[in-house]
């Protein structure tokens, strides 16, 4: 064998050697990832109070005679991790003429509370976020100056309800949240369905 020869042999062994070994080299440069996405389900948990009620108006309201007020303060908590929009209803005794008062003032509401007609529900216009509190829907119920002797016996009952769903998803940009009035937070409680992006 000549000496080009030779050398052209040698040369392509060692260029066959320096493949395998970079080949078996490269068979170690794997990578794998794994990653695990915890999530969590929100909620919501509203608790309705009355402290002043409980203090004081339930036993203010035994035996009331016509134009007494009493204290009775329907108050809700946003104890969940969501916020969420709130609604209230209040069931007044059909025998017995009973109206409400804030600050002294017949028929007022409490901050940031609006009775909606259509429905007869009253809603708290704000988002209640997460541990936060509502002012008080009213603070007295007031017994009609027109209301008749009765049997100081016979109870009368003042059903007071709260509601919350989710304020989250009610619009597509939560901008959009913040500033629905309450014609819009009652379609959202009364059907969940989104408000159109820009509306």
């Amino acid at each position: 064998m000549n000496t080009k020869k030779k050398i052209l042999s040698i040369s392509m062994i060692a260029s066959l050697a320096a493949v395998a070994v970079i080949g078996s080299s490269l068979a170690y440069f794997t990578d794998e990832d794994e990653k695990t996405n915890t999530i969590t389900i929100g909620n919501v948990d509203i608790v309705l109070t009355e402290p002043n009620w409980d203090a004081e108006g339930k036993e203010e309201a035994e035996e009331m005679y016509p134009g007494e007020a009493v204290a009775k303060d329907p108050t809700v908590t946003n104890n969940g991790a969501n916020p969420a929009f709130v609604r209230v209803s209040v069931e007044w005794p059909k025998d017995v003429d009973l109206s409400y008062r804030t600050d002294y003032v017949d028929e007022k509401l409490g901050d940031d509370w609006a009775y909606n007609e259509t429905d007869g529900y009253f809603y708290y216009t704000k988002v209640l976020e997460a541990g936060a509190t509502t002012d008080a829907l009213f603070d007295q119920i007031v017994l009609s100056t027109d209301t008749t002797n009765g049997d100081a016996t016979t109870g009368y009952d003042i059903v007071v309800t709260a509601e919350a769903i989710q304020a989250q998803g009610a619009a597509a940009q939560w901008s959009r949240v913040e500033t629905m009035d309450v014609a819009e937070i009652a379609d959202w409680f009364e059907n969940q369905t989104q408000i159109p992006y820009g509306e």
